[in-house]
C-alpha cells in the first residue's frame, strides 16, 4: 500500500474522531446535566491550586450547619427548609466572596488574598459552630471560656435576648 493512502486513511480518521467529538459536545449542550457538568468543570478548573481553601470553607459551613441541626433537635423546633435556606444563602455568598478573590489572586499571581478570606471565613463558621456547642454543652470548659463573647451568638440563635441568655448561663 503506497504511504500516501496510509496518510490520508489516518486523516480520514483523525477527521470523524473530531466530528464525534464535536457531535457528543453539541449533545451535552441539549440537556440540564451536559451544562450541569460544563459548569462543575468549569468551577472545578477556576478553582484549581485553591482547594484547600474552597474544601476549607465548605466544611466549616457543613459543620456549623450540623451543629445547627443538633441545637435545633435538642430544643424541639428542628426547621430543615430554614436551615437549608440559610445553608444555600452562605455557601452562595462565600461563593461569590472566595470567586472574587481567586480572580484576584489569578490576576495578581498569588494564592495570599484567597487564604486570608478563606481563614476568615472559616473563623466565622467555627465562632457560629462554638454557638450551638454552647448551647448543648454549657459545662464545657473550653466554651465556658467563651460564655460572655458568644452571648450574643446564642441569643440570635434562640431568638431570646441577651439578658436572658446570661440568665441562663449563670444558672448552668
Amino acid at each position: 500500500m503506497p504511504v500516501y493512502l496510509c496518510v490520508k486513511k489516518e486523516r480520514t480518521m483523525f477527521i470523524y474522531a473530531i466530528q464525534h467529538l464535536f457531535q457528543k459536545i453539541v449533545s451535552l449542550a441539549h440537556c440540564v446535566q451536559g451544562w450541569a457538568a460544563a459548569l462543575l468543570f468549569f468551577l472545578a478548573d477556576y478553582f484549581a491550586g485553591h482547594q484547600f481553601t474552597v474544601f476549607f470553607v465548605l466544611s466549616m459551613t457543613l459543620m456549623d450547619a450540623c451543629w445547627g441541626i443538633a441545637v435545633s433537635v435538642h430544643r424541639g423546633q428542628f426547621t430543615l427548609s430554614e436551615l437549608a435556606r440559610l445553608t444555600i444563602a452562605k455557601l452562595a455568598v462565600y461563593g461569590c466572596a472566595l470567586f472574587f478573590f481567586v480572580s484576584l489572586d489569578r490576576v495578581a499571581d498569588t494564592v495570599f488574598s484567597t487564604s486570608i478570606v478563606g481563614a476568615a471565613i472559616a473563623a466565622v463558621e467555627f465562632w457560629s459552630s462554638c454557638g450551638s456547642m454552647l448551647i448543648l454543652f454549657p459545662n464545657f470548659l473550653f466554651l465556658r471560656l467563651l460564655r460572655k463573647a458568644l452571648t450574643g451568638e446564642i441569643a440570635s440563635k434562640l431568638n431570646i435576648s441577651e439578658e436572658e441568655v446570661k440568665d441562663i448561663l449563670k444558672d448552668k
